[in-house]
């Protein structure tokens, strides 16, 4: 059992699931009350969507650890590529994406799309590309990981935007709450995708030896370690920039928001400076773990949000 909970990365696809109904309910929702209008997917197939999208990563995470040929430790026996066959991983993999798919469907029928049903079969693709090959390429595996992770904030409100047009009166009454949804959605999406990249680009750091040993060809495989910090100091600062930005245009018409976002801020400040010190493997496994927590405070200002409305 503790090798498949290795296997599927609980945290991460806990994390997905805070991710998707925060933005629904705490984003979302309280912008579509203003206009006296309510969200119009049900709790349950609501559900259904995160599930699908849960599978699916759970899904990903299968297929990367078939792929990911591990020079393991013989003598380690605790580990999920020892004690899961890579046959069976595949077979995860297969019947998780096949579910996950089906329920996709059926999310894509209950809002009036039917073409949305073809997603998460674009996203399970991607992620067996990403596992098969792409991981493998300089900055692409990078990239397509970040656009993942943006996809799963931005899915969210296509969804409801497609189940909103099925219902022509309510789409008409509650289309001035669009513009800003698609901002607001829009902007956390564009943070997500620079913050994964950085903890990929960290995470290759910490795995550059593995990574040489099985022919990678990362950043930092590539540039070396000193270039490779090089760039994920300017892409956080190229972030900070951007948060500095979204602050800004935040601060007239939710002020609580903008000034929270200070902390993430002092956070990429900490990681930085950490980032420059870092020598070790354990160190960067640190600095990996600690982006997560920025992402999860990043997140949570969508608390901040609903405290404006």
């Amino acid at each position: 059992m503790k090798a498949y909970i290795k296997l599927f990365r609980p945290i991460n696809l806990m994390l997905l699931i805070l991710t998707q109904y925060l933005v629904l309910y705490y984003l979302i929702r309280p912008i579509f009350l203003l206009s006296n209008y309510d969200i119009v997917v049900s709790h349950f197939d609501f559900a259904v969507f995160v599930l699908s999208n849960m599978l699916l990563a759970a899904a990903g995470y299968a297929i990367l650890d078939y792929y990911d040929i591990t020079i393991a430790d013989p003598s380690n026996k605790d580990t999920a590529a020892n004690i899961i066959s890579k046959k069976k991983k595949y077979m995860i993999s297969m019947v998780l994406n096949t579910i996950a798919c089906l329920m996709g469907f059926y999310c894509a029928f209950r809002v009036g799309n039917f073409k949305l049903g073809f997603l998460p079969l674009v996203i399970s693709l991607a992620l067996f590309y990403y596992s098969l090959k792409y991981k493998r390429l300089f900055l692409t595996g990078n990239i397509v990981i970040g656009l993942v992770v943006a996809y799963a904030i931005l899915v969210v409100w296509l969804f409801q935007f497609f189940a909103i047009k099925s219902d022509p009166l309510v789409f008409v009454a509650a289309i001035n709450c669009f513009m800003i949804i698609s901002v607001l959605v829009g902007g956390m999406a564009i943070l997500a995708f620079f913050i994964t990249i950085i903890r990929q680009m960290v995470g290759d750091i910490e795995d550059c030896e593995m990574d040489k040993m099985k022919g990678y060809d990362t950043v930092t495989v590539r540039l070396g370690e000193h270039k490779a910090r090089k760039i994920i100091f300017w892409i956080s600062i190229f972030t900070m920039l951007l948060l500095a930005l979204a602050q800004f245009q935040l601060y007239e018409d939710f002020p609580t928001t903008a000034i929270y976002l200070f902390v993430l801020q002092i956070m990429f400040v900490y990681f930085l400076v950490m980032l420059m010190k870092a020598k070790e493997k354990s160190q960067y496994h640190f600095l990996s773990n600690f982006l997560k927590i920025m992402m999860l405070a990043g997140l949570l200002s969508t608390q901040m949000l609903s405290i404006n409305f």
